[in-house]
């Protein structure tokens, strides 16, 4: 089978674009012939994957979407290949659209959770990205826009036939995944004397991981608020991605909580932040299915986040880890942390969690986003 994938990055450092990664990874190791279209990229090791290079702009922030999805389509007019596979609004049309976020919901949420005249909510309304994202989406989701949807979650189907009336039979359930080989117990017990030593993490610390690409949605603010409440020095937050650095780092000391943060930046090797870390946190307002969850998890990271789709679906009280059901109290996220203060109960809690998640390796998961794809190039 040959095969086109199309995102604008196919990488380890960020979320999407790790699903992307993994799935040609996963494909070519199955004998397809792949090709990846993408802006940036990382290479699989002893992979036999092309790359085509699409270019996008990178200023204004708003157009870089809309400006891979003309780049991208007119790149592919020229391509050979039996099934196209996408993984966001912002890529051609007319293929197997794997919807990792609806837009459209997140607005329709984010508003709930909003005052009218909030500053947030002003932004919100003029920012230019909105009406492009959801222009596109209507492209991807009209009829002839795709040939099968795959998505993360119930929720997820519910929203596509509520707001765009897509047939329940178009659509397919398929979970993310983790990969087991990176994240697991063993490999962060190996190297946690030496990444907590990188981050000059303290014996008695409890350092508490956040990974996320942008702080307002992800819950960055609610942390620092639980962080106030609980009046612990020795909590640490590590904030490992692409966020504005420096944004976390003014709120942190507008929060009075910056001795208690490390800024760490991206990363391609996340499960290193999971072997210094003692708890995965993200109070999320949104998310379709997290793929840092699962990784977490994975990795024997209990995890504390809010009743959000797919969470809600890896999450077992007492298990694995915690729900809030509140992404913006930092009283709930506060008081669910209070339990894991405690080293043995964590340490319980640990040694359990990765068990829970076997179903989601993704070797398991891909197989089935592999007869998929089959069906559509038939």
């Amino acid at each position: 089978m040959r095969v086109a994938l199309a995102f604008p990055g196919c990488h380890r450092r960020a979320g999407v674009e790790r699903v992307v990664w993994e799935c040609a990874r996963f494909l070519d190791t199955r004998g397809h012939t792949v090709t990846v279209f993408a802006n940036e990229w990382e290479e699989a090791p002893g992979s036999h994957i092309t790359y085509v290079r699409v270019p996008m702009l990178r200023r204004p922030y708003f157009l870089r979407g809309a400006s891979f999805f003309r780049q991208c389509t007119r790149a592919l007019h020229s391509a050979t290949y039996e099934v196209l596979n996408t993984h966001g609004c912002v890529c051609p049309t007319g293929g197997v659209h794997w919807v990792q976020s609806v837009h459209h919901a997140w607005l329709e949420r984010s508003r709930a959770m909003r005052p009218p005249l909030s500053p947030e909510r002003l932004r919100q309304k003029v920012n230019p990205l909105h009406p492009i994202l959801l222009g596109l989406e209507r492209k991807h989701f009209r009829k002839g826009g795709y040939r099968k949807i795959i998505v993360t979650t119930e929720q997820v189907r519910q929203d596509l036939t509520r707001i765009f009336g897509l047939l329940e039979e178009d659509i397919v359930i398929i979970p993310n995944g983790f990969d087991p080989e990176n994240f697991n117990p063993g490999r962060r017990r190996a190297h946690r004397k030496d990444a907590r030593n990188a981050l000059s993490l303290g014996e008695t610390d409890i350092a508490l991981l956040f990974v996320a690409h942008e702080l307002e949605r992800k819950g960055y603010r609610t942390i620092l608020q639980a962080l106030q409440l609980l009046h612990r020095p020795d909590l640490k937050v590590l904030v490992v991605g692409r966020a504005d650095r420096q944004r976390a780092a003014v709120l942190a000391e507008a929060h009075g909580v910056s001795e208690q943060v490390i800024i760490c930046g991206p990363t391609s090797d996340v499960a290193h932040f999971h072997a210094a870390a003692d708890l995965f946190v993200l109070p999320t307002q949104y998310e379709a299915f997290c793929l840092a969850i699962l990784e977490a998890l994975g990795s024997g990271l209990p995890v504390i986040t809010s009743a959000v789709p797919g969470a809600q679906d890896a999450i077992v009280e007492g298990e694995n880890g915690s729900l809030i059901q509140d992404p913006n109290s930092g009283e709930q996220l506060a008081l669910a942390l209070q339990a894991y203060l405690d080293g043995q109960f964590r340490e319980q809690i640990s040694m359990q969690v990765s068990s829970t998640v076997e179903k989601y390796q993704w070797p398991r998961v891909l197989e089935r986003y592999e007869q998929v794809l089959l069906e559509a190039s038939a």
